[in-house]
């Protein structure tokens, strides 16, 4: 998929799920839970290196997001986006963990950003990630009133993925 294509869905995705910039993670973790109707925990691991950094958990009852913890939290971050990309594009009835546990190594597998999948997560994830920060750092924040929302973007006033 092209980027702009890419960014026209992520940003599409975003307004479907009813996340405003400034994003929070825990925000869009939130309403991806609430869309597929099942909890999603985030989980802080010494996972072994070198190895993944983070994986998802299919679990029966919730997804698990597992994550290093002996990294910066910034790059933590961009593992829960990442892995949240992948919940999103999946859906609910995605792979369960035993079908990729054999390709967590350090190489191949669900770790090789040669996988297609992969690399469209990896960039929807960074393109999340730079809105996030981009919005941060820039402007007043959106207004929260949805009308004057309404008339800022129809104005030109535009932030992130609004």
């Amino acid at each position: 998929m092209a980027d702009r294509q890419l960014r026209k869905r992520i940003r599409l995705e975003l307004q479907e799920l009813g996340v405003q910039p400034p994003l929070r993670i825990d925000e869009l973790r939130s309403a991806l839970a609430a869309q597929r109707d099942r909890p999603i925990l985030i989980r802080r691991a010494p996972l072994p290196m070198p190895g993944p950094v983070g994986f998802w958990l299919d679990l029966p009852d919730a997804d698990v997001i597992v994550v290093q913890e002996r990294t910066t939290r910034l790059h933590q971050d961009h593992i829960i986006l990442h892995e949240l990309c992948h919940l999103k594009a999946d859906g609910p009835q995605a792979p369960r963990w035993e079908d990729h546990a054999a390709g967590f190594g350090t190489e191949g597998g669900r770790c090789s950003y040669l996988d297609k999948e992969e690399c469209q997560v990896e960039k929807a994830a960074t393109i999340i990630m730079e809105w996030a920060s981009v919005l941060e750092q820039v402007g007043p924040p959106p207004a929260t009133d949805p009308a004057v929302r309404s008339v800022n973007l129809a104005l030109g006033d535009r932030q992130g993925w609004l």
